[in-house]
């Protein structure tokens, strides 16, 4: 994910953003993301382009405040973010909902986006 490559977001977890799973034996702090979701929107008859897609951020770090720091660094980095990111035209960006998961350590924190894009 482009965006989780912004310089705030890269002091914290560097280049550990993984599709869907993170390695065996993750360095952490570390990211996973995943599209749990996605609509594409209809003009009439035909496709209008525009696309909602719910993702899902897994946020692994080595403890409670650790996980909610790169949470707290990603929500501000993603709140309300339009513009061009993978080659799409991103309309806004919203946070939909995040839980812990999970009570030990290492701790996840799981955060869930609504992103409108349009493709190209």
């Amino acid at each position: 994910m482009e965006l989780l490559a912004a310089p705030e977001v890269a002091a914290l977890v560097g280049d550990r953003v993984f599709p869907v799973h993170l390695p065996v034996e993750p360095v952490l702090p570390a990211v996973a993301y995943q599209v749990i979701d996605e609509k594409r929107q209809q003009n009439a008859r035909r496709p209008s382009g525009r696309v909602r897609s719910l993702v899902q951020l897994s946020i692994v770090a080595p403890d409670y405040d650790a996980a909610y720091a790169v949470a707290w660094v990603i929500r501000r980095r993603l709140e309300r973010w339009r513009g061009r990111a993978g080659g799409v035209l991103v309309y806004d960006t919203l946070e939909e909902s995040s839980q812990d998961v999970g009570d030990g350590a290492p701790h996840m924190v799981a955060m869930t986006w609504r992103i409108h894009w349009k493709e190209q």
